[in-house]
C-alpha cells in the first residue's frame, strides 16, 4: 500500500506513540516530548501563545498535527523530485 510509504502517515503515528508514552507517566519530566517536538519549542518561545497552552491534551493535539504538517511537506518535496 502507498499509504505506509508516506512520511505523512508515519510521523503522526510516532507522535501519537510519544504522546501515549508521556500520558502514561513514564516520561515524568516530558523530556521525550520536548526533544521530539521542535514545533512545541517554537510555540513556547512566543509569550502570548505559551501562556494559553496549559492543558496536555492541547499540547498532544498540536504535537500530532504539527508532525502531520511536517510529514505532508516532506511528502510534497519527495514528490517534486520523483521521476514520472
Amino acid at each position: 500500500m502507498q499509504l505506509f510509504k508516506r512520511f505523512s502517515f508515519w510521523l503522526p503515528v510516532l507522535s501519537v506513540l510519544v504522546c501515549i508514552f508521556n500520558a502514561t507517566g513514564i516520561d515524568d519530566y516530558n523530556m521525550l516530548l520536548v526533544l521530539t517536538s521542535p514545533h512545541l519549542a517554537l510555540l513556547e518561545n512566543i509569550p502570548s501563545i505559551g501562556r494559553h497552552l496549559s492543558g496536555m491534551t492541547i499540547i498532544y493535539f498540536i504535537n500530532v498535527i504539527g508532525w502531520l504538517v511536517i510529514g505532508l511537506i516532506i511528502d510534497l518535496i519527495i514528490n517534486q523530485f520523483k521521476p514520472v
